[in-house]
């Protein structure tokens, strides 16, 4: 099946307790995504393999 892949890096400044707590880091990430008026990302689309990096996607599509 096809799919389009975005992928953004998001960058915030190095702190021992967003590193050692997930839950930390993952509410900082939001919080710059969810601030930042427009989102730029490098695009794929195509019959795309894995790439071993984690993949978010709308859990209504199953059937990716």
């Amino acid at each position: 099946m096809k799919t389009i892949r975005a992928t953004i890096q998001v960058e915030v400044p190095y702190t021992s307790e967003l590193m050692n707590y997930g839950s930390k880091l993952d509410k900082e990430l939001r919080n710059v995504i969810d601030n930042t008026s427009y989102i730029s990302c490098k695009v794929e689309a195509g019959n795309l393999k894995p790439n071993g990096m984690p993949i978010l996607r709308n859990t209504d599509e199953t059937e990716l």
